[in-house]
């Protein structure tokens, strides 16, 4: 049976259509990158504007896209901007190593990411889950919860039990302080980075952003050094979470093990990209499913077949109507909002010439509503991921977790996460908007709502 979603424009900054002066798109990019950008933006292929400063391209054309990722993906690397905004927490692990260092820590990575290794995690992320409904099982019909904090809490949960076994020693409200500290400092556009600060100045943002990353040094640093205590005192007594695959990797082409500072940043990437971008991903969608309640209902269907054992076991059958709302929601609202690189040779892209350094931009947050790419481009419709619609997709026009050598590694471990957890919410709640609650993208170095989503929450009826 089809269904016919009814229109509506869920949240979003509306392009303006008038240019304003080149101080307000400053102001704007510092304040919410994703409402900066124009009309234009949405309807282009290619955006290049020179400037004394730096030159820069806007692509939102998938052949371009393709040559920037893939094609001639080595004269690309991650931009000045990417590594202000995350090279201070993240440091030189896979997010932003680059050459040869990026190829070895790629390749001894992957293994970890394997699908026998990530399907051992579905049981511990269906726990996990479970342990949240279970409390959420304890409040009144109708209660206020923010799902945004309430998917971090969880996402949070699953990444320390499958990364560090449980073991991780930094209480959740002070890390999520913590975070939202860098995200608003640090993790925000950096304007004296875009003209030329070097990256050593001491900032506001930066000695404001000091103690949070000192807390979160001095907390992984311990992990890690117990975890290493362990595995000498004796290996086999060791958790095989990704903490230990870590600590035990070997370079497949050279047998060499991650050095103590890979190990590090390698960690912290995995604890705050691995939840961080899981948690709005599943956020996004179930306030998506409470603005569109026919999606919602077919959902629910879908998912009350999914037995008991198989919610435990963390193995889901085949769920396209699911898989399609959370790919429509990634695409409405992607996790990461930017993909930032740099030229490091002239070069020519979607037929435009453009010089060494240019700054060159792939917004998900662009591309995703673009209107030569999508039909209805700001409208929520699942049945765009369903076959067979889905196949008139360009590879290069849908970008949640990038693409090329450097799509991101745990893209199989958030799908598996995000299907088992909205899997389970929706076959036991469903959702309401606080009627007084305004919803807003905010996009840092990844893309939240704003205040979070203050949402009401029901039992679901059983069919």
């Amino acid at each position: 049976m089809t269904e016919t979603l009814s229109a509506k424009r869920p949240a979003a900054p509306v392009p303006r259509r008038k240019p304003v002066s080149f101080l307000r798109v400053l102001w704007e990019l510092r304040q919410n990158p994703i409402a900066a950008f124009g009309e234009g933006a949405y309807r282009l292929p290619l955006v290049h504007l020179t400037s004394r400063i730096r030159d820069f391209l806007l692509v939102n054309e998938p052949g371009a896209i393709r040559h920037v990722l893939l094609d001639n993906a080595a004269n690309y690397i991650k931009s000045d901007q990417v590594q202000r905004l995350t090279r201070p927490a993240l440091g030189n692990g896979l997010l932003n190593a680059e050459g040869a260092s990026w190829r070895f820590q790629r390749r001894t990575a992957a293994p970890m990411f394997q699908m026998r290794h990530v399907a051992n995690f579905g049981p511990t992320m269906a726990d996990a889950a479970a342990g949240m409904l279970a409390r959420w099982d304890k409040l009144p019909s109708g209660a206020l919860i923010d799902v945004a904090d309430e998917m971090m809490r969880l996402t949070y949960d699953i990444i320390s039990r499958t990364v560090f076994s449980g073991n991780v020693t930094m209480d959740y409200a002070r890390m999520s302080k913590a975070l939202l500290t860098y995200l608003e400092t640090l993790g925000r556009i950096d304007m004296l980075g875009l003209l030329g600060l070097p990256r050593w100045v001491p900032t506001p943002d930066r000695l404001r952003a000091e103690p949070a990353l000192r807390y979160f040094r001095r907390e992984m640093e311990g992990l890690i050094e117990r975890r290493k205590a362990l595995l000498e005192r004796d290996a086999a007594a060791a958790p095989n979470d990704l903490l230990t695959l870590l600590l035990q990797a070997h370079d497949p082409e050279g047998g060499a093990l991650f050095s103590a500072h890979e190990v590090f940043d390698n960690a912290m990437t995995f604890v705050f990209a691995g939840h961080e971008t899981t948690a709005n991903a599943l956020a996004w969608t179930l306030y998506l499913l409470s603005q569109f309640p026919d999606a919602d209902s077919r959902l629910a269907r879908e998912v009350a077949g999914v037995g008991e054992a198989q919610m435990t076991s963390g193995a889901l059958p085949a769920l396209p109507f699911t898989s399609a709302v959370l790919e429509e929601a990634m695409r409405l609202y992607p996790p990461a909002p930017f993909i930032s690189r740099e030229a490091v040779a002239a070069d020519v892209v979607g037929g435009v010439a453009i010089k060494p350094r240019t700054s060159v931009l792939i917004s998900t947050w662009i591309l995703h509503r673009h209107r030569l790419l999508w039909q209805r481009a700001d409208e929520f419709d699942p049945t765009r991921f369903l076959a067979p619609q889905r196949d008139s997709i360009p590879r290069f026009a849908y970008l949640p977790f990038g693409a090329g050598p450097r799509i991101c590694i745990g893209m199989s471990f958030a799908m598996q996460e995000a299907m088992i957890v909205l899997t389970a919410v929706t076959r036991r709640f469903r959702l309401e908007l606080a009627d007084d609650h305004k919803v807003e993208p905010l996009a840092r170095i990844t893309l939240r709502p704003k205040g979070g989503l203050k949402m009401r929450l029901y039992r679901r009826s059983p069919n």
